[in-house]
């Protein structure tokens, strides 16, 4: 097992998460639409990723696109069709109607120049027939398709920043919808993901019946045997000694099992080790490290920075003015806040309400 610490993992780096995997392959394979949830870090590409590399052994065909430079509707169709072009039966249908814009055959360009032909002939009347269609050929497939749209929310919120964004954002979810539901019960399964809450923004903008087609499947932080485990194991790969209750020691230190967190203090913990000249660590070294290394692993830290955050939603990442409280919200909180929605408690080992139900902003 490699350390990982930024990059999404599959395969024999994949641990943790086969509950949560399961859960998402049944929801998948039963023609769901899923809207993927959780805290930034908490690995939902991975485990998405993860599933479509499973699903592509038994003849799926597995479409993932990153949509957070996406600036425009015509850029997220433009996108789908990039991953889409290496399923040569579903690409070369597509471009067919859009012969215009291509004088040679799918098969003698690669996926990057298939995408800027297609964002080329796409414009604000044209994306949404060119969008149907290309779920329609998706959906038409031989075979069961799933279709990942990573960053959905950070797209929206860029394009609210736009003159005309709360419709814009409308008119796109409105859309994408209906061009969904347009397929039926084909082989087409749509995963939605983002690093920030996408039920919250559309709460916001009083539409949230835009996306209650998606089926929501959260993804919450590990408990502390699976922390535990997993630094056992990444010490194991990586032939570190440590003494007996250091990952114990790294999960108190933590607050909370966030992967990202685990992999990443177990990376500063073999840098603190080898320029130390020494193939092991101890119990007393968790404590040194975790002091220099202040940029935010524990989870007290990152809620410190997230109640001090005044003037941004933090559920959504969207800038507003200064939040309040209600007092009986005031009166009780967790020590770390995993929002997705207003109405979502905390994650499981707190049973406190999230303040962000009545939070309201005040005028400056």
């Amino acid at each position: 097992m490699r350390s990982s610490t930024g990059r999404w993992v599959s395969g024999n780096d994949f641990f943790g998460r086969d509950r949560e995997l399961q859960v998402l392959e049944e929801r998948v394979r039963d023609g769901n639409h899923v809207l993927l949830t959780g805290q930034r870090r908490m690995g939902k590409t991975s485990i998405a990723r993860e599933l479509g590399r499973r699903l592509k052994h038994e003849g799926w065909v597995f479409l993932f696109t990153d949509i957070e430079g996406a600036t425009s509707a015509e850029d997220v169709v433009a996108s789908i069709a990039e991953a889409v072009h290496p399923v040569r039966s579903i690409s070369a249908r597509f471009a067919t109607g859009m012969r215009r814009w291509f004088s040679e055959s799918v098969e003698e360009i690669g996926a990057h120049e298939f995408r800027v032909k297609i964002r080329a002939g796409l414009n604000e009347g044209s994306w949404r027939t060119f969008g149907e269609t290309l779920f329609g050929e998706c959906a038409a497939h031989d075979g069961p398709v799933m279709l990942v749209l990573d960053e959905l929310p950070i797209f929206l919120k860029r394009m609210l920043g736009e003159p005309g964004g709360e419709r814009r954002v409308d008119e796109f979810l409105s859309w994408l919808r209906g061009a969904l539901q347009a397929v039926g019960d084909g082989s087409l399964s749509l995963i939605v993901s983002g690093s920030i809450g996408l039920r919250p923004l559309v709460q916001r903008l009083g539409i949230p019946d835009r996306i209650n087609y998606l089926d929501a499947v959260r993804i919450g932080p590990w408990d502390r045997e699976t922390s535990v485990d997993c630094f056992g194991r990444l010490a194991v790969s990586h032939d570190l000694r440590v003494e007996e209750g250091v990952a114990e020691a790294v999960y108190d230190s933590l607050g909370i099992g966030i992967p990202h967190q685990v992999q990443s203090f177990f990376a500063r913990l073999r840098d603190f080790a080898v320029m130390r000249g020494r193939d092991c660590v101890t119990v007393a070294d968790v404590g040194e490290v975790y002091q220099r290394n202040s940029w935010g692993l524990g989870a007290r830290a990152t809620s410190r920075t997230t109640r001090r955050a005044s003037r941004t939603d933090w559920r959504t990442g969207i800038t507003l003015s200064r939040w309040r409280s209600s007092p009986r919200q005031r009166r009780r909180t967790c020590s770390y806040q995993l929002p997705d929605t207003a109405s979502d408690r905390c994650m499981p080992m707190c049973s406190t309400t999230c303040p962000a139900g009545s939070a309201r902003p005040l005028k400056s």
